[in-house]
């Protein structure tokens, strides 16, 4: 996506390795705890090093909240480079969205193109929760 920042769906827990190698500092997880393999994930990240945040978003109920506390997280320098995720991309898509409008000057189209590509592909739900958010958090 950028220097700072990659995504993708769920990793293998080899997958955290590899991304310590390339310089990954920081794991971000959109997936709620109760989803496979959260405990482990945990745990192998913070054996080898990095940071782990977890912002559990329920797949068809995102919140606000979780919103602010991603932009608040992104914009942490000490959480760079990061990998992002959630099971299939698809809420990571929504989230970098809003990112990209609100942090990076993105035009919705051009931030919505990116997250397709991403994962958010045909979802309307979280394509709608993005843009409102978007509309109702921009600088006036």
């Amino acid at each position: 996506m950028d220097q700072n920042f990659c995504a993708g769906a769920q990793p293998r827990l080899e997958h955290l390795e590899m991304l310590k190698k390339d310089g990954v500092k920081a794991i971000i997880n959109l997936r709620q705890t109760s989803e496979h393999r959260a405990a482990e994930e945990e745990a192998k990240a913070k054996e080898l090093g990095l940071r782990y945040i977890n912002i559990p978003v329920v797949f068809g109920d995102p919140k606000d909240e979780q919103v602010d506390e991603f932009l608040s997280v992104t914009d942490n320098v000490e959480n760079r480079p990061a990998f992002i995720h959630c099971a299939a991309g698809i809420r990571v898509g929504a989230f970098w969205m809003i990112r990209r409008v609100l942090r990076d000057g993105f035009t919705i189209e051009a931030a919505e193109k990116e997250a397709q590509e991403i994962g958010l592909r045909d979802n309307p739900h979280l394509n709608e929760f993005a843009r409102k958010y978007i509309e109702s958090h921009k600088k006036k």
